[in-house]
């Protein structure tokens, strides 16, 4: 009982955690693509910029609230992770937007919605274990 009070409160604090880090992404993402264009080359620069910046919000919220790890070399796995998300969304977005032209922040939510599922087992399996 203890141990699934302790499991809810993780994937509270991850869903905290992983919004406002969304919501700093999104928001960047957004302004940076307003400012650049919606090109591939101006999405994937909007994207790795804004990813950047969250990343390095979200790496400090989940290893020091959520997962309570400071063990540096958590740090590496999760920016290999970071890496490998941040390909995937980029690609998957301009990839999208070409065939769907509709706004490229509409489509990365979606985006990231999936890989935000995929990336909280990681985090909790792997990198924070």
């Amino acid at each position: 009982m203890k141990r699934n009070k302790e499991e809810i409160q993780r994937i509270l604090k991850y869903i905290f955690s992983s919004g406002t880090s969304f919501l700093l992404d999104i928001g960047v993402f957004t302004v940076l693509t307003l400012l650049l264009g919606k090109d591939t080359k101006a999405i994937f620069i909007a994207t790795i910029l804004a990813r950047i910046l969250s990343s390095l919000y979200n790496y400090f919220m989940n290893s020091r609230v959520v997962f309570k790890n400071k063990n540096k070399q958590s740090f590496i796995y999760y920016y290999i992770l970071v890496v490998v998300q941040m390909i995937i969304s980029a690609s998957l977005v301009s990839f999208i937007e070409t065939y769907i032209k509709i706004f490229p922040t509409f489509i990365k939510i979606v985006v990231d919605i999936i890989i935000f599922i995929v990336n909280y087992i990681v985090q909790k399996e792997v990198i924070f274990k």
